[in-house]
């Protein structure tokens, strides 16, 4: 009689794998029968899937590969930042996947199976080695449309909790707020959470008498 699981892993995903059902085989662990991406099946063991060692039914593994043999560019800072992007959506064992790929951000196409596209948009758009990659709406993707290179000041005023508002036609954080129009971030940040908004907000403070 097969081992019973203690988990029911049916749905879940592990990297480009969606768990079918579980095969019940004779064996001490449990077993699953996986459909990947690509549309191929194949049974994994339960450790395998949640330890992030089986990410794929191979696939993965051969298009790595051929990527690294035809674009170049293994061990180059591009690179690994390629490869980072990559793990932070897919690879849920990752430490920070649970911000990324569980959330459901992803890297698009055209640059999750070519890192020469990656590494082409960014040289064409301002990359350097001293920037990091960016993406302008932290809830979106990471594709050419919402992604930049900006330096560590930028990529802190663009953080899920930054608190953004209108000043002089444009739409800034309100840390940048406070540093062009002269009113300390303590008070506008007081009168922000009061509901002050517009000229409100950036009203003259008083001067103590």
């Amino acid at each position: 009689m097969s081992k019973s699981f203690k988990v029911d892993l049916t749905g879940q995903r592990f990297g480009r794998l969606t768990v079918i059902e579980f095969v019940p085989n004779g064996k001490e662990h449990s077993y699953w029968k996986c459909c990947c991406e690509c549309g191929k099946e194949k049974i994994i063991e339960d450790a395998n899937l949640k330890s992030g060692t089986t990410i794929s039914c191979g696939c993965w593994n051969v298009e790595e590969k051929t990527i690294r043999k035809k674009h170049g560019g293994k061990g180059t800072r591009l690179y690994n930042i390629w490869g980072k992007i990559i793990d932070r959506c897919e690879n849920n064992k990752h430490t920070h996947y649970k911000n990324y790929g569980a959330k459901g951000i992803t890297i698009c196409k055209e640059w999750r199976n070519n890192f020469a596209e990656f590494r082409d948009w960014s040289l064409s758009h301002g990359y350097t080695d001293v920037l990091s990659i960016d993406r302008i709406d932290v809830n979106g993707n990471y594709e050419p449309s919402n992604c930049r290179w900006a330096d560590a000041r930028t990529q802190a005023n663009n953080r899920r909790n930054t608190i953004f508002v209108e000043l002089n036609g444009k739409t800034v954080c309100l840390s940048e707020a406070a540093r062009l129009s002269g009113i300390p971030h303590t008070i506008l940040d007081s009168r922000y959470h009061r509901g002050d908004r517009g000229e409100r907000l950036f009203r003259p403070v008083r001067k103590p008498k």
